[in-house]
């Protein structure tokens, strides 16, 4: 059965509590937030939820977590990379045994020196070829250091069991290639930089998969529906509005989104070392960010800001 990828997919950050261990109870209650939403599903174990400093024993409790806590109408996407092709083929059929619906995988990084394409292609293929689920890649060159070329990516969607990427570069013209040597072929490309979601929407993908989404994710859904539903102009503006958020409290990583999220009244906190915490030049810019953005007002006891539901029509902007 092929799955609906059409939407906005939040990347979720893991949170941690005052002796930095993963605090499950306050992800519930985050997801029980997401899932009053529009948000098509979740992406747990991303570059947001720093899976590198995760243990597999916490990366298997996240996944649990996850799937336990959210709604029955959205998708669960798993980061299982891991540094070999068999460890990363393990986790993806663990993934898949707690309820995964589809692995995202990031191209092997650490030998980037000694691995050209065609080894990236190898591993994405013995995954794929064992995998109980849906794979999808995942390119994310500011962070991996490493791109796959357009042919590569081709070639790989022609295996039955890699139904997309994820693709973060912020490269427009590196989707246009994408799609370029793709030929039509169906593929399932989501966009993680939100400054171009809607330009990849014109070039042909699927959808986006945001971390800014985590922290608006009325507002992200409303920058897709509004281009999906034919308003192009007031996309354009609400992604801008977007875009300088999702920039604005990321400046400083993690830390910024998960402080961000403190301010919006979700439960952020720290990320774990070596990710630094926001200093306070960005938690007065984050601040500033989300009263400018125009998505939150806010709250009673001035305390929190509260996310609104932007309109996708032009009529009834602001």
């Amino acid at each position: 059965m092929s799955l609906n990828l059409q939407g906005i997919i939040a990347a979720l950050p893991t949170p941690f509590d005052a002796t930095g261990e993963v605090d499950h109870e306050r992800l519930k209650s985050n997801i029980e937030q997401w899932n009053q939403t529009d948000l098509r599903g979740y992406l747990a174990l991303g570059s947001t939820g720093e899976f590198p400093h995760l243990t597999t024993d916490e990366k298997l409790a996240v996944i649990e977590t996850v799937r336990d806590a959210m709604s029955a109408d959205k998708l669960l996407f798993v980061g299982t990379s891991e540094l070999s092709t068999r460890q990363t083929m393990w986790l993806s059929n663990k993934a898949h045994e707690l309820g995964a619906d589809v692995a995202l995988v990031v191209t092997p990084f650490y030998y980037k020196k000694v691995l050209q394409d065609e080894h990236h292609e190898a591993h994405y293929r013995r995954i794929a070829d064992h995998a109980p689920l849906p794979v999808m890649i995942y390119l994310i060159p500011q962070f991996a250091g490493v791109y796959l070329m357009p042919e590569t990516v081709a070639r790989l969607a022609e295996h039955p069991n890699i139904i997309g990427m994820k693709e973060s570069s912020g490269d427009l013209q590196a989707i246009k290639d994408v799609f370029r040597e793709l030929n039509g072929r169906e593929f399932n490309v989501m966009i993680g930089a939100p400054a171009i979601l809607t330009e990849g929407l014109e070039a042909g993908a699927t959808g986006g998969m945001l971390a800014v989404a985590a922290l608006a994710p009325r507002a992200a859904v409303a920058v897709e529906q509004a281009y999906r539903y034919g308003y192009p102009e007031r996309a354009k503006e609400l992604q801008g509005k977007l875009a300088m958020l999702a920039r604005r409290t990321t400046a400083g990583g993690v830390g910024g989104l998960k402080a961000a999220m403190d301010r919006a009244g979700y439960y952020g906190f720290l990320p774990r070392s070596p990710l630094p915490p926001p200093s306070d030049e960005d938690k007065a810019d984050i601040e500033s960010a989300l009263a400018e953005c125009g998505f939150f007002e806010k709250s009673q006891d001035d305390s929190l800001w509260v996310e609104q539901t932007p309109s996708i029509y032009p009529e009834y902007t602001d």
